[in-house]
């Protein structure tokens, strides 16, 4: 039996009545990151739907010849995600969404600065202010986990995302990432669905 003080009476409630704390704390927490990293992943969807019919021509438009080395791996094995240590996986979702803002970052001030594009602008701002939040759940999550959060350095971002020689390479740039960001964070969703199942 526990025993709970409330307004100075003894209350006794059976053992099996009482959660966890770090259980269901963590649970909540998850909980959190997992629809946030939804809402996130609906709206990029959208986002690069409006933009390829916007700056592509089309809302069809997809090549996935086009890669950006300075982006994070999407594809990983099953084995080893399956098999990540709680602390690790967090980890490596805090430093791979890190890239993306900062690749977002300099999307923006290009756009701003050459093209006046002011709602696309809006729109990425938007996406790297949930970024932002998740990123701070995430840290939250780890500090409960006592685990170390990840020194980040300044993510490297491509000259040629800053400067690209021509405007078409710009806009390409933008499908890149919004459409790898998109498919990144269907994985952050697996990540935390499966994550609040342990608890």
């Amino acid at each position: 039996m526990i025993y709970l003080l409330l307004l100075g009476l003894a209350i006794i409630l059976p053992k099996s009545t009482v959660l966890s704390e770090s259980s269901y704390s963590m649970k909540e927490a998850y909980s959190q990151s997992l629809a946030l990293s939804r809402k996130m992943h609906q709206d990029v969807r959208i986002l690069l739907l409006k933009y390829k019919q916007q700056q592509m021509g089309t809302q069809s438009f997809e090549d996935f010849s086009f890669l950006m080395a300075s982006l994070p791996v999407i594809n990983m094995n099953f084995s080893y995600w399956l098999n990540m240590e709680e602390g690790k996986r967090i980890q490596l979702i805090i430093k791979d969404l890190k890239v993306f803002q900062s690749h977002i970052e300099a999307k923006c001030l290009y756009e701003e600065q050459h093209l006046h594009q002011s709602q696309l602008v809006q729109d990425l701002q938007l996406i790297k202010c949930d970024i932002s939040d998740l990123v701070f759940q995430m840290h939250l999550q780890l500090k409960s986990l006592n685990v170390p959060v990840p020194v980040v350095s300044e993510p490297l971002v491509p000259k040629s995302l800053l400067n690209p020689q021509l405007e078409w390479n710009s806009k390409l740039q933008g499908y890149i990432i919004l459409r790898d960001l998109e498919q990144y964070l269907g994985k952050v969703v697996r990540d935390f669905t499966f994550l609040k199942s342990k608890y």
